[in-house]
């Protein structure tokens, strides 16, 4: 079979991502607040009394020995669109839909190229090497993709965690000023180190899964099947991959909302995890896992069902033209 033609592969991807963005940014906004949240509560000074208001009066009442964080994704939804609105769980969803687009076209067209030369060894050396090989070859679409719109991904993250509407010219700005132009890629570390393995993980389960031979009878036939085949592969390499890189999305988001810019990490990788460790216990590490799972596995499923999906119908077209 005829490896897709490039325009098929960057329109595929697209409506993915255009589709994907708009579905699960509102987990994305809860994830991101969830992860950030426990740092500041650590972070900040304990008053001795709390003011409570009830509508009717106030009042000063001492301070609770601990603050209930929770990770309810419901609970935690609601508080945003009681404080925010409704908008407030679509926060930074330009920042989403510029970052996501190239990212995801970078990514697949890289990722579906490579294996394409792979099965055809059109290529020779490394190329077809690592194009036989699920696993090196999501990573290495990953290094591409993540290398080039690592910038657009920390403007997304700033703006998901604000309370208040920011303009994406507004975040540049603060960020180069503070840090500088290589500001802008603050965090591009951690992102790779959770980005690369997450990848190499998911492909290495889409193609077990749906190279399996019940799976791959039942998705042979009509586009239905395909288009099923793909979601239930994105799923499952969805939960494989967001479990083993979690950790690394709480360094990420935490190094990236971070106010204190100075054009560096204030730590390193090891350093943060240490201290999120020591300070929060293991279950620190996994901070908002409920709500990057809720996002994470039917984002990967919906954007490789319809990636695949709208490759056939537009190979098909472009077949009959």
């Amino acid at each position: 079979m005829a490896s897709p033609a490039i325009s098929t592969l960057i329109l595929s991807s697209s409506l993915g991502a255009v589709i994907t963005s708009l579905t699960m940014s509102p987990l994305d906004v809860i994830k991101v607040r969830s992860q950030v949240v426990s740092e500041q509560v650590v972070a900040g000074k304990k008053p001795s009394v709390v003011v409570v208001h009830n509508g009717l009066q106030t009042c000063l009442v001492p301070r609770p020995e601990k603050c209930q964080i929770t990770n309810s994704l419901l609970i935690s939804g609601r508080n945003i669109v009681r404080t925010e609105g409704i908008g407030g769980l679509y926060r930074g969803l330009a920042a989403t839909l510029v970052q996501s687009i190239p990212n995801v076209i970078l990514y697949y067209s890289c990722y579906d190229t490579l294996r394409s030369w792979g099965k055809e060894g059109g290529q020779k050396g490394l190329l077809n090497y690592i194009g036989n090989s699920a696993l090196l070859a999501g990573g290495a679409a990953r290094v591409v993709s993540t290398s080039i719109v690592s910038p657009l991904e920390l403007v997304r993250t700033r703006q998901m965690n604000s309370t208040v509407p920011t303009s994406m010219v507004a975040e540049f700005k603060s960020i180069i000023e503070v840090g500088g132009v290589a500001g802008l890629w603050r965090g591009a570390r951690v992102t790779l180190a959770r980005d690369v393995p997450f990848s190499a993980v998911y492909w290495v389960v889409v193609e077990g899964v749906r190279n399996s031979e019940g799976v791959r009878e039942w998705g042979s036939g009509m586009m239905g099947g395909k288009f099923l085949t793909s979601l239930l592969s994105g799923a499952a390499g969805g939960v494989v991959a967001s479990l083993i890189s979690t950790p690394m999305d709480v360094i990420k988001t935490r190094q990236q909302v971070n106010l204190s810019l100075n054009g560096k990490a204030n730590q390193g990788i090891i350093k943060m995890m240490s201290n999120i460790y020591e300070k929060e216990g293991i279950g620190g590490l996994w901070r908002g896992n409920s709500a990057r799972l809720a996002r994470v596995v039917p984002s990967c499923a919906i954007m490789l069902g319809t990636f695949e999906g709208f490759k056939i119908l537009l190979s098909e077209r472009d077949g009959k033209d």
